[in-house]
């Protein structure tokens, strides 16, 4: 609904093209002011400097003015493309306004108009300083006198009026522009003053934030009006005791460990508690307290993919769709999985796709789930990165299972949380089953001495479930293949471990020799195809969910990926030998809520050489330490009911090994050092394409193409079909990777055009996944 008073006499002039709506300048403007109004309503005790939205607002008025000029209008008409930066331009109104600000403000006000699209190197390379013919001149001749003057009459006669109608009065000043006078001179002097902002900002450090969240702001009201997004959703305002009713089954009580997780809702602070003892549920209720202050943003982070799926639909049946967005490398195959109405492949669903995608890279759902590497892109300064630190402001982050990353991807997630601690206001929930001492230290150091939050003895010892007994030789033994057969067929959900895909491919192998049938089987790992992945997850959800109704007896062999967030109970496990945190998430797939009494949880005691995933070290002999030790501490409760309640002390006396604790501490500290220097270089209106580079070397990941569906994707490709072509690709190590590249047995796709894809001469089926045939060590574990 347009405001009054309105410019009609400027509704010629266009901000975007036709071929594109041919969207008014002044449309445009207005919704801008009308996203960062929502932005205001969202964080309005957003640290920075005091006039912040002050700058703001005038800045965003006046952002598009140089989209006024003739050869800008001409393009977005079809014409030929124009030379020029429009926000450069807008810079030539700046002194109508100038006087309304300190001197502060007006570099924060010149830096939001001229950055809200190219960095600073950008502009300063397309206006450079001392050329004979300043290209300045020839920008400002762009726009006629004419124009000039509806201009200087739409900020006249609109601009306070807007403020107050968007109900900005109480942190927007009022200001009586001057006359507009367009000077090639004057755009010069505000262009250099922002040049050199930027170059003091090297050194500059307080400076730094009120330059990320303008920059950030501004171009997060921007993006959401080109997207027309109609309004920015409001943040989700529950109180815990009433979500708590709405979530628990009828009879259920609040435990302990939640309530004081309630409690603790205006800090950050770390949660130990049970696998199955309503660790999600305490998150939450942390997240919202007593409904009075809602966070901005909250985000739900998992390591797994498999797990921010699962959390992902869990949270949206609780808060609804449009509450919840879900971020991750494979999100398009997960949600398309989601959307579209039976197997044919649907435009609508995969439209839906992209508007989610859309919306996660707008900022603009009040939860997500994502992994901790989606939030890292912004340490690594790569393009957008201020509007991600914006969109941390005031935010509650949820960190499930933190003992699931390596020290070195620990080191790097807990220097993020400590910066947005003490930077931008954010608050943390950190929780886990087991918090060894050596973790424990780092986390409360970065989140300034956070509370420990335990459940219970009461709840531990309700949660005593499993009996621990340790087995000699290893899970692939034909006895013990024996013994799981029986098991199924005599009723039972069997959970298998493997620590390698080669392991669960070969243990399913043995099982379907030994006389389990296809639909008693099922293996989940990460080299299955995207689109069967998906599948094989809601299958495992649909038979072996805590509240499923039809549970038939089964065997489930899967590597890591069940470890973390997924809600299965199963009746026993045998498992590979791991660490001892990794042992614990397995064994809590089995018997989830202690309903089934005691059940028993199998560890081999072979091999005890990590298999190339725990434990990495250059020196075979130190090569999976941390498996021998764990292994060594498992044998004084071999045959015991295990007692969650003192396994954190299993665990100190595990990492108190010298050498396993010097491991640990070399490769935290190597990188902890690294994310200092990361941090300290973070600038705003400089992204860094070159550390995308850095970035992507964290994932250990390449997209291959099993040989039996290259037609399949071929087609899809050529009908640009992408997400369900997407649905054909497997995610193998980059070891593994070069590996197969020198043995021939990688080709290019043929007719991809610009997607170009690996092809994998090697054989696939939707049971066992890609097989490599020769593995000793498998480079691939989850």
């Amino acid at each position: 609904m347009k405001p009054s008073p309105w410019p009609n006499a400027i509704d010629h002039l266009l901000a975007k093209s036709v071929q594109h709506g041919g969207e008014t300048l002044a449309a445009h403007t207005w919704e801008v002011l009308c996203r960062l109004a929502d932005l205001y309503r969202l964080r309005p005790q957003l640290a920075g400097p005091a006039r912040l939205w002050h700058c703001l607002y005038w800045a965003a008025f006046l952002h598009d003015f140089g989209k006024a000029a003739r050869g800008f209008q001409y393009r977005l008409r079809g014409g030929p493309v124009w030379p020029h930066r429009h926000e450069v331009l807008s810079l030539a109104f700046v002194d109508a306004i100038a006087h309304g600000f300190s001197d502060d403000e007006q570099r924060w006000l010149v830096a939001a108009i001229v950055s809200h699209h190219r960095d600073e190197a950008e502009i300063a390379k397309s206006y450079p300083l001392g050329m004979r013919n300043d290209p300045l001149v020839e920008l400002c001749n762009e726009v006629d006198a004419s124009t000039i003057g509806l201009l200087a009459d739409w900020l006249a006669t609109c601009a306070n009026p807007w403020r107050n109608a968007l109900g900005l009065a109480v942190v927007v000043d009022k200001i009586e522009p001057r006359p507009v006078i367009i000077d090639a001179k004057r755009v010069r002097y505000w262009l250099q003053l922002y040049h050199d902002w930027v170059a003091e900002l090297e050194h500059d450090y307080a400076a730094r934030l009120p330059g990320i969240l303008l920059r950030g702001l501004i171009t997060t009201a921007d993006h959401i009006a080109s997207a027309h997004l109609p309004q920015l959703p409001e943040p989700i305002t529950e109180s815990w005791q009433a979500l708590a009713s709405r979530l628990l089954p009828a009879g259920q009580q609040v435990y302990d460990h939640q309530r004081q997780s309630a409690g603790a809702s205006g800090q950050s602070a770390l949660l130990m508690a049970p696998t199955g003892s309503g660790k999600t549920e305490a998150a939450l209720y942390w997240a919202f307290g007593d409904g009075s202050h809602p966070p901005a943003r909250i985000f739900y982070t998992l390591p797994y993919q498999a797990s921010m799926n699962a959390m992902y639909d869990r949270l949206r049946h609780s808060f609804g769709e449009d509450a919840v967005g879900l971020q991750h490398g494979r999100a398009a195959q997960a949600l398309y999985a989601r959307f579209r109405d039976g197997d044919e492949w649907s435009a609508t669903a995969a439209r839906q796709v992209q508007w989610e995608k859309n919306l996660n890279t707008l900022h603009a759902r009040p939860l997500k789930v994502l992994s901790p590497y989606q939030l890292l892109k912004a340490l690594f300064q790569l393009r957008g990165f201020e509007a991600m630190l914006t969109d941390y402001t005031h935010a509650a982050f949820v960190f499930d299972e933190i003992h699931a990353y390596e020290p070195e991807r620990l080191a790097l997630i807990i220097g993020l949380m400590r910066y947005l601690r003490q930077q931008f206001a954010a608050r943390f929930f950190v929780m886990s089953a087991t918090f060894p001492k050596i973790i424990r230290n780092h986390l409360q150091t970065a989140l300034g001495n956070a509370p420990m939050i335990s459940a219970t003895p009461e709840i531990f010892e309700r949660f005593r479930r499993h009996r621990l007994h340790l087995r000699d030789g290893e899970i692939t033994d034909q006895t013990t293949v024996e013994e799981i057969v029986a098991a199924v067929r005599n009723g039972k959900q069997v959970l298998v471990c493997a620590n390698t895909v080669a392991r669960a491919q070969e243990m399913r192998d043995k099982l379907a020799q030994a006389g389990l049938h296809d639909e008693q089987l099922i293996l989940i790992h990460s080299r299955f195809t995207y689109g069967d992945r998906n599948r094989l997850e809601q299958t495992i959800r649909k038979y072996c969910a805590g509240g499923a109704v039809n549970r038939p007896p089964l065997a489930l062999i899967a590597t890591q990926v069940v470890e973390v967030s997924l809600d299965i109970d199963l009746d026993v496990a045998y498992t590979d030998p791991a660490p001892l945190e990794a042992l614990l998430q397995r064994f809590g797939r089995v018997n989830r809520r202690g309903t089934k009494g005691i059940c028993p949880v199998y560890v081999f005691r072979q091999p005890t050489d990590g298999q190339g995933v725990y434990g990495r070290d250059r020196d075979p002999n130190r090569s999976g330490h941390i498996v021998r030790v764990t292994l060594a501490e498992l044998e004084q409760h071999d045959g015991e009911i295990i007692d969650e309640a003192v396994t954190n002390e299993w665990l100190d006396r595990i990492y108190a090994d010298p050498v396993l604790s010097q491991q640990w501490s070399d490769a935290y500290q190597r990188m902890a050092q690294q994310v200092e220097r990361i941090i300290s270089g973070l600038r705003p209106f400089q992204s860094d394409e070159q550390r995308e580079d850095d970035f992507e070397r964290m994932f250990d990941g390449v997209d291959v193409l099993p040989q039996c569906f290259e037609r399949d994707y071929i087609n899809l490709i050529v009908a640009e079909k992408f997400i369900e072509a997407n649905d054909y690709l497997i995610s193998i190590s980059k070891q593994r990777f070069a590996i197969l590249r020198n043995q021939g047995k990688l080709l290019p796709a043929e007719e991809t055009g610009r997607r170009r894809v690996w092809v994998a001469q090697l054989p696939y089926d939707s049971r066992n996944g890609l097989s490599f045939r020769d593995i000793v060590i498998d480079p691939d574990w989850s």
